[in-house]
């Protein structure tokens, strides 16, 4: 809290957005493999890689947008994907997905364009749809969670978070019949 406003730094900036550090325990094994060198290029996403992070392309300083000297990598999220390696799992499961499963399919899509563009390591793995149900594997466990909190807002129903005792796999079910 600030001394001279008793006001909280979150009431003071409101437009401040608090956001937990994505693997501080260092379970993920595709975030402690060696680091690729500074300005390397995702071949599949294109995001890119300088200063210890990655950036969509588009976020980069003018200054690194025409660097020459980049290095074509997968970054961390695009090897999940490849490698079909998800820390998330949402089951969107009940009558009424028979039924709006292509608007409940295209909100995790913008929501999935959505943290890419926050976060290009958050992407979905797979997406299967099968007899009034849709399955989404995601690469951060955050991701599905989201993703059941959008749906769960859009069009209410009954949402279960389970998560592993290292909360490093997350099983999200949303259901409504």
């Amino acid at each position: 809290m600030s001394k001279k406003t008793g006001k909280g730094l979150l009431e003071r900036a409101p437009h401040i957005v608090r956001r937990k550090t994505v693997d501080p325990e260092g379970a993920d094994p595709y975030r402690n493999k060696e680091a690729p060198d500074d300005m390397a290029l995702c071949r599949r996403c294109g995001a890119v890689y300088h200063e210890k992070r990655w950036y969509k392309r588009d976020e980069l300083p003018d200054k690194l947008t025409g660097a020459t000297n980049t290095e074509l990598v997968f970054c961390p999220g695009c090897q999940k994907v490849k490698d079909k390696y998800a820390e998330g799992y949402l089951i969107i499961d009940g009558d009424f997905v028979e039924e709006h499963g292509n608007e409940i399919l295209n909100i995790i899509e913008n929501k999935e364009d959505l943290q890419h563009y926050i976060n290009p390591l958050e992407q979905i793995v797979e997406i299967k749809r099968f007899d009034g149900r849709i399955e989404v594997q995601t690469t951060t466990e955050k991701l599905a969670q989201r993703i059941g909190q959008i749906i769960q807002k859009a069009f209410s129903g009954d949402l279960v978070y389970k998560w592993s005792d290292d909360n490093s796999l997350a099983r999200i079910i949303w259901t409504r019949n």
